[in-house]
């Protein structure tokens, strides 16, 4: 029967102990040792008594492969970045309903690749998830892992407001998944030495979900050549988390390495494409190229490794990443969002040049008909910051397997098509600016009159309100809270619903929002009625306002949605999108 070989460095990675433990192993005889190309390992086989390496030997990945959806399973992704968990999760039988993502060169590869998708481009505070409730089977999100604050008793869900964690609670709570996940380092486990998690898990059993224990998923054991880690948060509706379980995925049978990504075999069907990569400048190649297959800066004369490291050479620290040339027969390092970063560097094993971009997409396990749009620079970023696809796919099985056995239970007709025509609508229309020559001919006179109601004031939340970035040259009457006029720049977007318009909060740079006028009348006008020096036929936008109160005690902090000036939405939306409707100024 032929035997699995595996070096030793692999089972220190899959183990998370040290290679100089898993060496002494073999060195004292615990395990046979052997040596296969230059390199020292084991045979798998000899190592069955160690649970994980038994795992593999006995895993059911290949059935576990052939899980399939027994019905179209909806879900709805946040933070979706390039694709990687949104790509793994549709292979796996998921039909996405909608993707949220904030940077726009993101949302460009999403479109691009599936332009069937419903990709909403923008900042998720912005996003009401509402229409959804009743409609999403699954939501899964990679919520970036900001300071928390304690300050309250129960450490739960007010305890995240201000983080993106609380924006995913929010959807949670919105749309009332039947499952979600949440992704993200492995460092969230000890983050503020747990408390942090402990806020988090608080704040799902609030939200009415049992927490499945969370688990460090390690990309090596799951057929992606990349030593990453990643920690998995899987929570399941409290009506259904009794009546089913569970199950975490199989490992892969063996570790994939460079040699895999790169070359036809296993993982893909030929070579790996030429495509776009950076160089290396003529001093740093000269350095790298005395770097071994597989070492770093230690492997250098110690007068080029003072001259390269500078500073760096005289502290503390093994330093690994620096001058680090990849191994062909072994997984890649983690990818940073660069592969020429001094600090953490990702040398082609054999030829000396960072990584391609094609080749640091194959360490992801991206197929090579996913294209990235952007700058080389935005490529890598997106390629960097993804959660690998293979073990995306992977835990996507499990959580299909997991929806089956709910569907078996309690069976339901499928919500997609109706579901993504909700979210199709929920996507808000590109901004283009204004021609205010046609908006001019279609009101001649004014686009609004507001009659202003001075005694007796009450807020009506129904109504729209324009928030608008006040420019230094005009804040002075704003800030005494004097203004008559707002002229808008030459700019203005076509989303904004010119004709509801009614209040006016003037947004300033660094403070935010604070008061509340009226717009009394909405026109075309020039800058030339302000500004007397100013072209009189400059036209702008035109707002004859009247302030009517402070509405916070101080200052709120505020997003400017459109072209980071303006935003126009309901009253009843702002405070929502503030939290501040208990700072209302009485």
């Amino acid at each position: 029967m032929m035997q699995t070989f595996i070096s030793a460095t692999n089972i220190a990675d899959i183990l998370g102990t040290s290679l100089a433990t898993v060496q002494k192993w073999g060195e004292s005889g615990l395990y046979p040792y052997h040596t296969k190309n230059g390199k020292k390992g084991f045979y798998m086989e000899d190592l069955k008594d160690i649970p994980a390496i038994k795992q593999m030997l006995e895993t059911h990945w290949d059935e576990e492969f052939c899980v399939a959806p027994l019905r179209d399973f909806t879900s709805v992704e946040l933070f979706a970045g390039a694709g990687g968990l949104a790509l793994g999760m549709h292979l796996a039988g998921f039909r996405n309903v909608l993707l949220n993502e904030i940077d726009p060169m993101a949302c460009q590869t999403l479109r691009k690749n599936h332009p069937e998708w419903n990709v909403f481009e923008g900042d998720i505070h912005q996003v009401d998830f509402k229409p959804l409730r009743g409609h999403i089977d699954f939501l899964s999100g990679g919520f970036p892992c900001q300071a928390f604050s304690y300050a309250g008793k129960k450490g739960g869900l007010n305890d995240t407001r201000g983080t993106l964690f609380f924006e995913l609670a929010r959807a949670v709570k919105e749309i009332q998944p039947k499952v979600f996940m949440g992704e993200n380092v492995k460092g969230l486990l000890s983050h503020d030495d747990g408390k942090t998690l402990e806020v988090i898990r608080n704040a799902i059993a609030e939200l009415g979900y049992t927490l499945v224990e969370p688990r460090v998923l390690k990309a090596i054991m799951y057929q992606v050549p990349q030593k990453r880690e990643r920690l998995i948060l899987i929570a399941i509706r409290n009506d259904i988390a009794q009546q089913v379980a569970f199950r975490w995925p199989d490992p892969y049978k063996r570790v994939m390495t460079l040699k895999d990504a790169f070359y036809k075999g296993k993982l893909f069907a030929k070579d790996v494409p030429a495509s776009e990569g950076q160089a290396y400048p003529e001093k740093k190649a000269r350095v790298m190229r005395m770097v071994p297959e597989g070492g770093d800066w230690r492997d250098l004369p110690e007068e080029i490794q003072k001259e390269y490291m500078g500073g760096s050479f005289y502290l503390g620290g093994g330093k690994t990443g620096m001058a680090r040339r990849l191994a062909m027969d072994e997984p890649s390092l983690t990818l940073t969002c660069a592969p020429a970063q001094k600090q953490t560097e990702r040398c082609h094993p054999i030829e000396t040049r960072p990584l391609t971009v094609r080749e640091y997409a194959r360490i992801q396990t991206f197929p090579d008909d996913w294209l990235f749009e952007g700058s080389l620079s935005d490529q890598y970023k997106q390629i960097g910051n993804a959660v690998p696809v293979n073990l995306a796919f992977a835990i996507g099985r499990s959580l299909i397997r997991l929806f089956n056995d709910i569907d078996a239970l309690h069976y339901e007709e499928s919500h997609f098509e109706q579901a993504n025509e909700i979210a199709r609508n929920m996507i808000p229309p590109k901004p283009f600016a204004l021609n205010l020559f046609d908006v001019q001919k279609e009101y001649p006179d004014e686009i609004v009159i507001n009659p202003f109601i001075e005694n007796g004031f009450e807020l009506d939340a129904t109504r729209h309100v324009l928030v608008s970035l006040v420019k230094n040259d005009n804040i002075a009457s704003f800030n005494n809270q004097s203004a008559k006029i707002y002229y808008s720049g030459i700019k203005f977007p076509s989303t904004v619903k010119l004709n509801e318009l009614y209040y006016f909060m003037p947004y300033t740079k660094g403070k935010g929002i604070r008061d509340l006028y009226m717009i009394k009348v909405a026109r075309v006008g020039t800058k030339h009625e302000v500004r007397k020096e100013s072209n009189d036929r400059d036209l702008r936008l035109v707002f004859e306002i009247e302030y009517i109160k402070q509405l916070f005690d101080d200052y709120i902090p505020f997003r400017l949605k459109i072209w980071n000036t303006f935003t126009d939405l309901t009253m009843e939306q702002l405070l929502e999108t503030t939290y501040s409707s208990a700072n209302i100024k009485q």
